[in-house]
């Protein structure tokens, strides 16, 4: 009963509450939106579409492949700079832990450690403020 009484509390501070991606103190989850995404590795900027979930964004490629990056911020204050970390192949599974087919030991906690390489997994979303402003007030406006 006493370990029970350790690792309980233990669990509930290591788990973080999943909280929306808020835009404007609205939420935008779950919902695809056009985009671009800059990924400093390759220096390319590639048409996408973006859906957030939590503190993470999943990319969608025009090729049908997609990956998911952990953002900086769930709150977006500029639609046109969401910035976060993540490599092609990884998946991040919490605050700490990721998997993947490439395995990258430059990063710590998802984010990389300084002084390697501190860049080489940063994307950076661009989203049309338009199309975002349509998205939070279509799908929050009462229908009649």
């Amino acid at each position: 009963m006493k370990v029970l009484g350790l690792v309980l509390p233990t669990l509930l501070l290591l788990t973080t509450p999943v909280l929306a991606v808020e835009y404007q103190g609205r939420n935008i989850d779950d919902k695809k939106l056009p985009a671009k995404a800059y990924y400093y590795a390759t220096g390319g900027v590639y048409d996408v579409q973006v859906r957030f979930k939590g503190n993470r964004a999943t990319i969608y490629f025009t090729n049908n492949s997609q990956t998911t990056i952990r953002l900086n911020h769930r709150a977006i204050a500029d639609p046109s700079n969401i910035e976060g970390f993540g490599r092609l192949g990884q998946i991040s599974l919490n605050r700490f832990f990721s998997v993947g087919l490439e395995y990258d030991n430059n990063l710590v906690g998802n984010r990389p450690i300084p002084g390697t390489r501190a860049l080489e997994g940063f994307w950076r979303i661009s989203i049309d403020s338009t199309e975002l402003n349509n998205f939070t007030h279509t799908e929050h406006t009462p229908h009649l």
